[in-house]
């Protein structure tokens, strides 16, 4: 992981110039906030880190509007929960870090945090899903992952290989700040969330992956 001290971009341009993978550039959260209200393409936060997120490839945004639509069809009645894309973010205040999750539901009233007057995020995600590639994965897993189990009001964390049929589920144990992880592999399995079933099948439906 290379973490630069060259300007911020700000423009699309500027950030394309840089290439396809997500870059990295030392930063306080004031930098973070004050870029958050000029930059033209996604950013995220991490631990004096300010990140230009990868530009995503064709196979992660058909998996990411499979599975909008999977826990759409089970919540889309439903109030007590609203389902968000990765435009947006989850406050993290413990760590602190601002991540744009490929898809997060809250379950009751957001708590919204205010970066500046327009630029809120949601502090209490009850589950969060992300979608891992070869650039990201170790990332995610390495990074993001232990920051989200502090999360109190997460109890759903979902990682859905982009090139091949792999999802893993970690469960907060209930009432507790200890998880427990499931991996689900075949097209043919499905996961249950608060009593609904969701299909690997959906997930991945029309994806052709790369032998």
């Amino acid at each position: 992981m290379v973490i630069t001290e060259n300007k911020y971009p700000v423009t699309v341009a500027d950030r394309l110039a840089l290439g396809e993978h997500e870059q990295r550039f030392w930063g306080s959260f004031e930098d973070f906030v004050e870029l958050l209200n000029e930059t033209e393409y996604p950013i995220e936060y991490h631990e004096n880190i300010i990140i230009a997120m990868s530009i995503a490839s064709d196979l992660h945004e058909q998996i990411v509007a499979n599975l909008l639509y999977a826990f759409g069809v089970i919540f889309i009645r439903n109030k007590n929960f609203k389902r968000y894309g990765s435009n947006r973010h989850v406050y993290l205040e413990a760590v602190p870090a601002a991540y744009s999750p490929d898809m997060s539901i809250v379950k009751g009233t957001p708590d919204v945090f205010e970066y500046s007057k327009g630029k809120t995020a949601n502090k209490n995600p009850w589950l969060v899903v992300e979608v891992l590639s070869k650039s990201t994965r170790q990332i995610d897993l390495g990074q993001k992952l232990p920051n989200y189990k502090q999360c109190d009001s997460l109890q759903y964390i979902i990682f859905a290989e982009q090139d091949r049929c792999l999802v893993t589920v970690y469960s907060r144990i209930e009432n507790t700040s200890r998880w427990s992880s499931t991996d689900y592999n075949a097209l043919d399995q499905s996961f249950e969330i608060d009593g609904h079933n969701i299909a690997l099948e959906d997930i991945y439906a029309g994806i052709e992956f790369s032998k």
